[in-house]
C-alpha cells in the first residue's frame, strides 16, 4: 500500500472509532491531573507540585507553510514551587487535519537525548536551557533574576506523538539554571553527575498512565497567565502538511 494509501485508510478507520465515542470524549483537569478521555486516552500529572494554571488556549505555528502560521489547538496543564522553584508542563497539542507532527522532537542545543518509557509509550527525551525572554510560562513564575535579567532555565522535555502523528503530548520540567553554566556545551567541572541527578528529578515527576474510568465531566476553561503569543515551535515542535498527491 502506498503512503498516501495508508494515510486515507487511517482517516476512515478513525473516522470510524470517533463516531461513536465523540459523545463521551472529554480533554481537561480532573484534580490536578490533566486528563484526555481519547485520542489518545491519558491521564498526566507532576506529582507533589501546586497546579499554577490549567486549560485551554490557541498556539500559532509561524514556521510553517501556512499564511500568517498554522493555529494549534493546546491543552495544558503547569505546576510550580514558588517563584525560584523547579516548574513542570503537561500539554496536549492537536494540528488540523491534513498535517502532522514531525518525527525529530529534540531542541536546538541539546543534550541526552534518550527515549524515556511512560506507561509503555516511548517518549523522545532531551536536556536543554530555556531563555525566559520570551517564555510562555514566564508570567507564572519570576520572569526575571534579581539583577534584573531574563530568567533561565536548566530543562528537561519528553514528547510522543499519537493520534496518526495529528496529538502531541509533551512534558518539561525544569530548575533555575545552576550558576555557572551558560551553555549545555562546555560544562564546568562536576556539573555532568549535577545534571544525572536533574534528570533523573524530570523522569520521576511525571505520572503517566491511562484515562481514570470514572467520566465525570472534566473542568474546562482557558489557561490563565500563559503568554500565548510565545507558544510557538520551541516548546511545541515543528509540523509538517501531507502531500496528497505524492505516493512516495
Amino acid at each position: 500500500m502506498t503512503m498516501k494509501g495508508m494515510y486515507l485508510w487511517g482517516i476512515a478507520a478513525l473516522m470510524l472509532l470517533t463516531a461513536g465515542c465523540n459523545a463521551a470524549q472529554q480533554r481537561g483537569m480532573l484534580g490536578s491531573a490533566y486528563v484526555s478521555t481519547a485520542r489518545p486516552a491519558i491521564t498526566v500529572e507532576a506529582g507533589n507540585m501546586p497546579l499554577l494554571t490549567a486549560g485551554r488556549g490557541t498556539a500559532n505555528l509561524t514556521r510553517s507553510s501556512m499564511m500568517g502560521g498554522l493555529s494549534i489547538d493546546v491543552w495544558l496543564a503547569v505546576y510550580g514551587a514558588g517563584a525560584s522553584g523547579p516548574l513542570a508542563v503537561a500539554a496536549q497539542a492537536e494540528v488540523p487535519q491534513g498535517w502532522h507532527w514531525d518525527g525529530i522532537m529534540r531542541r536546538p542545543f541539546s543534550m541526552n537525548e534518550a527515549v524515556e518509557i511512560f506507561d509503555g509509550m516511548g517518549y523522545q527525551a532531551c536536556t536543554y536551557i530555556v531563555d525566559g525572554s520570551r517564555d510562555p510560562f514566564g508570567a507564572l513564575v519570576a520572569g526575571k533574576t534579581p539583577e534584573g535579567r531574563p530568567m533561565r532555565w536548566l530543562a528537561r522535555g519528553f514528547a510522543a506523538r499519537y493520534n496518526f502523528n495529528s496529538d502531541k503530548i509533551i512534558m518539561e520540567y525544569r530548575e533555575p539554571l545552576p550558576a555557572g553554566i551558560e551553555s549545555l556545551s562546555a560544562l564546568p567541572l562536576g556539573a555532568a553527575d549535577m545534571l544525572k541527578g536533574f534528570e533523573q528529578r524530570a523522569r520521576e515527576i511525571f505520572s503517566v498512565g491511562p484515562a481514570p474510568a470514572d467520566r465525570s465531566p472534566l473542568r474546562q476553561g482557558y489557561a490563565q497567565g500563559v503568554q500565548w503569543q510565545y507558544m510557538d515551535e520551541s516548546f511545541l515542535g515543528t509540523v509538517s502538511q501531507y502531500d496528497f498527491f505524492n505516493d512516495n
